[in-house]
This record gives C-alpha cells, structure tokens and sequence, in this order.
C-alpha cells in the first residue's frame, strides 16, 4: 500500500473485484513489481504522448463502419 500510496480497505476492494494483479496462496497475497508497474501504467488516465503517424494509425485502425442494412 505503500508503493501505491492508497488504504489498506482501498487495496483490498480493487483486490476483490480483480482490479490489481495479484497471486493468492491460500491466506497471503503476492504481487510482482513488474506486473504492478505494468498495471499502473495501463492504468494512467494521461497515458503517454504518442507521435503523430502512431496515434494516427490506431485512430485509423479502430475506426469501423455501420454495414449498410440495404446492401445486404
């Protein structure tokens, strides 16, 4: 709780709806940093800038189209 700077009641409610990757063994808990860092980055509300030719490629690839209903 530390590291990520929240309440112990905060940790355990993202723990239980799946929010925060953990490993449980029986009663203890395990978290990996690196898979905790993966998360908070993912996570980010501002993610990092991209440049312009990638953004511009995933804005292109997520784009689809309704079908037509009359060309069906």
């Amino acid at each position: 709780c530390n590291y990520l700077k929240m309440p112990l009641s905060t940790f355990y409610y993202k723990v239980k709806n799946d929010d925060i990757p953990v490993i449980k063994q029986g009663k203890h808990l395990y978290i990996y940093r690196d898979e905790l860092d993966r998360w908070l980055e993912s996570s980010r509300k501002n993610p990092a800038p991209q440049s312009f030719e990638d953004e511009n490629e995933s804005m292109l690839s997520s784009h689809h189209r309704k079908p037509n209903p009359k060309s069906w």
